[in-house]
């Protein structure tokens, strides 16, 4: 089976509508396509590799993983220094003890609903992934560095040349993004299971804004989401990291390492179909990046559109490693 085989058969399965990939390694691209659609309903626009995805939770590690880790190797911060209670070590591999994840939106301000409603467990007892422990380094890198979206361009977007990377993307991008969920239904579902009542919900198609609802009522990111960006720029942020271009190799090699559970420094270790040394994240909407004895693998979709069904996309993305490390080394 090719790549693109594998990934037509799971569009027609309807695991998403639409795919954009990249692989490669430090020396350049190897292969970057795209297929199906990027926007399904109301009205159809293929995908393509010029396509922008809502990169959800691989926000963390490419754009707040790497600031909060440029603050520590300018020693502006050390890992054991704490902030609002935790350490940036907890906050970086979940060991915090917060919970999953607050619908911080319908709670007011989102530093006193998670002081206070926040903790689940004692600190460092086990990893739980949680959108909360980002949150907190967000506002942590406003107080360190200044406006977050400002400091992401000025330290990462530009320094790589990246053409396709944006926060808050602007509206005649739109033919160019993958929509993602028709309403605000998968938290609506979340907050009813909470009995948390909030009237602020998104009833249209979500087109160019962050389908993350707590980054987008913070005004389109909170540090665990909000990226936008090609497959292409993922790749090249990914490269930034295994060259130490953004992050000094000491502390990649630091970040990249089990600390906690199966997490590193703001990275997941070992994934789907890859070895245990490898190391990269994933996002709610379809998206991934793991990065493999140099070689670099990014899986972008939007498999929330039109809406957010479940479906087993960890398995999906072991095949694409496998079938991608088949056919392209």
């Amino acid at each position: 089976m090719t790549l693109d085989s594998f990934l037509e058969r799971e569009i027609a399965l309807g695991s998403f509508p639409g795919v954009s990939y990249a692989i490669g390694t430090v020396e350049g691209i190897e292969r970057a396509e795209a297929l199906g659609t990027a926007v399904a309903v109301p009205l159809r626009i293929r995908a393509t590799p010029d396509t922008i995805y809502d990169c959800a939770s691989i926000t963390k590690p490419l754009i707040t993983g790497t600031l909060v880790l440029q603050a520590v190797a300018e020693e502006r911060i050390g890992l054991d220094d704490e902030y609002r209670g935790y350490t940036f070590r907890e906050l970086l591999t979940h060991s915090s003890g917060l919970k999953a994840w607050l619908p911080l939106y319908a709670m007011g301000d989102y530093l006193a609903a998670i002081e206070k409603e926040g903790r689940e467990g004692p600190r460092g007892s086990a990893v739980v992934y949680s959108d909360l422990n980002f949150i907190l380094l967000y506002y942590a890198l406003n107080e360190i560095y200044g406006d977050y979206v400002r400091v992401a361009r000025e330290r990462i977007f530009a320094p790589l040349g990246l053409k396709d990377a944006y926060f808050h993307p602007p509206a005649v991008l739109r033919p160019r993004i993958a929509a993602t969920e028709w309403g605000q239904q998968f938290e609506y579902g979340m907050c009813a299971s909470r009995s948390v009542i909030f009237t602020g919900f998104r009833q249209g198609l979500m087109w160019g804004e962050t389908n993350d609802g707590n980054s987008f009522h913070a005004g389109g990111t909170c540090g665990n989401a909000g990226l936008f960006a090609t497959a292409r720029d993922v790749l090249r942020i990914a490269q930034g990291w295994l060259t130490g271009e953004l992050v000094p190799r000491e502390l990649v090699e630091e970040a990249t390492r089990v600390r906690t559970g199966d997490r590193g420094l703001a990275w997941q270790i070992g994934g789907p179909g890859l070895s245990p040394r490898s190391f990269g994240h994933m996002g709610f909407t379809g998206t991934s990046v793991w990065m493999d004895e140099g070689r670099i693998f990014v899986l972008l979709t939007n498999r929330v559109h039109p809406c957010a069904a479940p479906i087993a996309m960890s398995k999906i993305r072991g095949e694409f490693h496998r079938v991608a490390s088949s056919t392209t080394s």
